[in-house]
Order: C-alpha cells, then structure tokens, then sequence
C-alpha cells in the first residue's frame, strides 16, 4: 500500500508518493458560466482574465458566497474540492495520503478542508501541522522557528523541541506573500521596459500575462548571473539582481520583524525551500537553515506509524517524537562578530557591492564581477549581508564543510573545492575617517 502526502499551500498544492513530489498546482482558478479551471491552467490565464481569477480561496477556506454564476462555485469550499478533483485527475494518487497543513488555519477551516478532502479521491489518515513535521526531524533541542511563504502572507510558526516537537503558536505575517513578492518584481521589469524601451506590459492584458509567466525565469536568472536580460514581445530590458533585492526588501522587512519577535538568541529559523526562490530570501535570519522541497514528506514518512490513524477520526496532530539529540546535525549559517565586505583572493580584494560569481574551471577556482560561463555561486550584498549561494551541481566548500545551501558570509569565512588548497576568504574592510 503506498503512502504519501498533500500538501495544503496556496503556493502549490504539493502531491507526493513516498518523499517523491509527483504533481504542484498553485491554488488559483478560474471560474466562468461554462466552467472552473484550476492550478497552473488557471494561474497562466489569471492576468489576461482578471475578473473570472479567484486565488483566495484556500486562505479564506468557507462557505462564504463566491460571485459567480457557475452553479458549481457557490463558496470558497466549492472552488478548494474542484482543484482536489482536478489534482486527482492528473496523477496517480497513494493509497493513503497525510494531509499537512498550515498552522493558522481555524478549527472551522480544519472541518471543513476533512469535509471536502472526505469527499474527493484522496484517502486521509492523518493530519499534521507541516511546522511540525519539518522541525520534528532536524532541529536541536530548544524553541526554533519555521518560516513558511504562501500567496497571500508568510506563516512562522515557533516550536519547542524537547523529548517532542510541539508547536507553539503560529503568526501570520500579512502582506508578505508571493503574490506580493511577484508583483514587486514585476513592476521593476514593467519599469525597466519602459525607461529602456518605452514599452509597457501593463497596457495589455496579454503583455502582462506574458510578463507574469516569464517572472519565474527571469527571477531565477538574475540571482544566478547578477542580472538577466528580460525578452518580452521582441523587446529586451535589462534588470539587476539589486534591483530586485531593494524591490524585496520592504517586504522582507515584514517577515524579519516577525521572526525578531518569536525567536530568541539560540534559534534556528527554518525555512522551506520556496525561500531559496526570493532575492534576499537566503539573509531572513542570521541563524538560518534551508530545508529540503521534501522536508515535510521525509518527516511524515519517518513518523508514519505515529502518525497513522485506523479510526477515521482525524485530529490536527501539533506535536511529535522529536529526534534523538545525538542524531541531529543541522547546517546552520551561524551569527558573527563581523560582517563581510570583499572577497580576497590571491592578492586581489574584491568589494562585494555588486553580485560576484565563483567558478572552478580547468583545475582553477575564481572570483569575478562578470559572470563565468558556468558559475559554481553567486554572491550578494542585501543590506549589508553578503550571501553565497551554490548552484545546482557544484561542489564546493565552506570553511572544510559540503555547502548546498545558501548562507551568509562572515569574516574568516573560505570557500574552496574538496582537495585543493587555493581559497576565496571573506574579509571586512574597516573605512576610517581622514
């Protein structure tokens, strides 16, 4: 019998058999008198259809009345079970499924997503809190938090880890989500065409459209290469990777007030892998670790027999058999006594104002400020912070130590390959006055 998990998030509705992602749809839809359209099939026509888009309908879980006159969407509820039965229909569902869900959502909410999931295809035997779930497993012991990016708000729940991991409350940080992360950029881009090529996306539906199904690249791009050339109706404009950190910031701001007002001197801020998508994402926290895109799947399949329900009578579970202390070695990018400003190599320090990139090539490890043609990490500046971030493939080190996810640098941090002595060294410049 197989066994896996749904993944409630606005984000992406997440389907996966084992630790294994089968299926992501984005919990948008479309509705209109002929029908209901949901997923990634709604989101690519959610800017050029504005008045048929709904994408609140997971935050604002009810039978609260919809406007429409589609008999088959009465209520937020009715839109929540038409994407399950789409999802359903387009993979192979586990035989039993863990239903993870976020932490803010009400008692009423929790009956009636049991009411709608009992009546679509997927067969839930258990219902736990997906902060839990990703702490549970990896963090020491002590109050940490975990910090989660749906469409609508950032969700940091804190847990307690001792003998179980238990949560302890859960706020949401309101406009602060992706939709809100998106729509920043896209006005930089929007900007950005018009000063360089005066053409503006916004005065189509179908140009702004293109322009939202593109952000994700581009984004993707431009904290890869420091900037990215943006291709929009044969038109090009060029974007800055600090361009969309200043864009993030006010936004980041919001969530990093939060995550000052839960946390304390000793925790760990976990967040999900949908912040290694965001500029500046990687400097949330300076006691931070990137949980894997399975994170919540890894944990519900280690404690499957915990979790397991044979009554049918699904209770919210918030707390967890937490792992033995000696079990646990989580990467954390820890605080230091001082920031870094440049980067030394051989007898060159480079000022880390703008993105610098780092390759291993033909036996030779660099540093530049024009991106190589296979860059091995980027490194930023977000107020003040200099971040690494490794790409997809690369194998480099931090200070002796396997580095996949992105952290901040301090000073004395050195980056280098497995079996080769040459070093970048992130230093701090210290300016005096005349």
């Amino acid at each position: 019998m197989s066994k896996g998990v749904l993944e409630i998030n606005d984000c992406g509705l997440r389907v996966f058999d084992g630790t294994n992602e089968i299926l992501e749809s984005p919990g948008v839809a479309i509705i209109n008198s002929r029908e209901i359209i949901t997923g990634t099939a709604a989101l690519m026509r959610a800017r050029s259809h504005p008045t048929e888009v709904n994408h609140q309908f997971w935050r604002r879980l009810s039978l609260e009345s919809v406007k429409s006159n589609n008999p088959g969407c009465r209520h937020h509820a009715d839109l929540a079970f038409c994407q399950l039965k789409h999802i359903a229909e387009l993979c192979d569902l586990p035989d039993e499924v863990a239903l993870a869900v976020p932490g803010n959502f009400t008692h009423e909410q929790l009956a009636l997503l049991l009411g709608v999931v009992k009546e679509s295809a997927f067969n839930s035997v258990t219902l736990i809190d997906s902060a839990v779930a990703c702490i549970s497993s990896c963090a020491p012991r002590g109050g940490h938090l975990h910090v989660e990016l749906h469409r609508h708000q950032t969700l940091v729940s804190r847990v307690e880890v001792h003998e179980h991991a238990e949560l302890e409350i859960a706020e949401t940080v309101t406009d602060s989500g992706l939709q809100h992360f998106q729509e920043a950029w896209a006005r930089v881009f929007s900007d950005a065409f018009v000063m360089q090529c005066r053409f503006d996306p916004f005065h189509s539906a179908e140009a702004e459209q293109q322009l939202y199904d593109l952000l994700p690249q581009w984004i993707a791009r431009a904290m890869r290469q420091g900037e990215v050339m943006a291709e929009l109706d044969d038109r090009t404009a060029k974007v800055s990777l600090r361009q969309l950190q200043d864009a993030s910031t006010p936004i980041l701001s919001r969530v990093r007030a939060m995550i000052d007002n839960l946390g304390d001197a000793n925790s760990v801020v976990f967040v999900s892998h949908r912040w290694a998508e965001i500029p500046g994402g990687a400097q949330l926290a300076e006691r931070i670790h990137l949980l894997p895109h399975n994170a919540v799947a890894q944990a519900v399949e280690t404690h499957w027999q915990e979790l397991h329900s044979e009554t049918g009578n699904l209770r919210l579970i918030t707390s967890l058999r937490a792992a033995e202390a000696h079990d646990v070695a989580v990467q954390v990018n820890a605080a230091a006594e001082a920031g870094a400003t440049h980067l030394l190599h051989g007898h060159r320090a480079l000022a880390a104002q703008q993105p610098l990139f780092v390759s291993w090539q033909n036996g030779k490890l660099d540093v530049t400020p024009t991106p190589p043609t296979h860059p091995a990490a980027t490194i930023t500046n977000h107020a003040g912070r200099l971040a690494l971030r490794v790409d997809a493939g690369a194998d480099l080190m931090l200070n002796g130590e396997s580095i996949s996810a992105p952290v901040n640098l301090a000073a004395g941090d050195r980056i280098g390959v497995a079996d080769f002595d040459g070093v970048i060294t992130a230093i701090s410049v210290e300016q005096y006055g005349a």
